[in-house]
């Protein structure tokens, strides 16, 4: 039976980790269904946005299940291959905005996987950290994401001490976008990703991939990219649809076109 839940609902497509009994810990094939489950979100026309989110309230994710994914038997089974970004924490790429809805703990893994989403949203309680040092692993994706997001002294704090915080310092930090009751991230999730799937999904996803593509380019390469997506806007259906909408003080019924 699977750990990870796939639902598509009104232009939203929602991962569930199901292993409450293990606080969500990620097995390795956690990682190829989460991974599977994101390019689906990726490739659907019908979903706009995505949810991450995991099972029984007490964990988004612990993290990697350490005894399955890093044990030498496990390593011993493996295969060497060329280096791809086909999994969350290696590079995989999607274009379509992500929320993650946090309760609990949201450590090592869980909280790359978190990382990986544009926008998180946390209930009280929450606690967050990168405890890999602890046990002589490393926290690899989430290392080259931290620095950019809370800064590099908040993320080498967070990184070489193992520590764990709460909610309101993960949210002073920049690491967490929004503090809802206990219980209440998910329900806060689907509001944003409803108001996100209202907008043209052509600028939704251009506006992501200029935010990405931008951290790496200069001012003016940034906005010769800008130039070329705004060409494409200019011709679009959803343009002359959100125009007329906009006049005749409606809401727009965009195509993605």
């Amino acid at each position: 039976m699977s750990s990870v839940r796939f639902e598509r609902a009104n232009g939203v497509g929602i991962i569930t980790l199901e292993r409450s009994e293990k606080l969500n810990a990620m097995t390795r094939e956690m990682y190829d269904e989460i991974s599977t489950c994101l390019r689906s979100i990726d490739e659907d026309d019908n979903i706009q946005v995505g949810i991450v989110t995991g099972a029984g309230g007490k964990a988004f994710s612990a993290g990697a299940d350490l005894i399955g994914v890093h044990s030498s038997t496990g390593r011993a089974a493996r295969h060497w291959s060329a280096w791809r970004p086909e999994r969350f924490d290696s590079g995989l790429e999607v274009q379509k905005p992500l929320i993650a809805a946090v309760e609990g703990y949201c450590l090592a893994g869980g909280l790359e996987l978190a990382l990986f989403c544009d926008i998180r949203v946390a209930g009280v309680g929450s606690q967050f950290g990168t405890p890999e040092v602890r046990w002589n692993l490393l926290h690899g994706y989430g290392a080259q994401i931290l620095p950019e997001l809370i800064g590099t002294s908040n993320a080498l704090y967070l990184l070489l001490t193992g520590s764990f915080i709460g909610v309101e310092d993960a949210y002073r930090m920049g690491l967490v976008q929004e503090v809802v009751p206990t219980g209440g991230a998910f329900g806060r999730a689907e509001k944003l990703a409803a108001q996100i799937a209202k907008n043209g999904p052509i600028a939704v996803r251009m506006t992501k991939e200029l935010v990405m593509r931008g951290r790496n380019l200069s001012l003016a390469d940034g906005l010769r990219l800008y130039r070329s997506f705004s060409d494409v806007i200019e011709t679009s259906s959803d343009l002359e649809e959100g125009t007329r909408a906009f006049a005749e003080r409606r809401d727009p019924n965009f195509t993605g076109t």
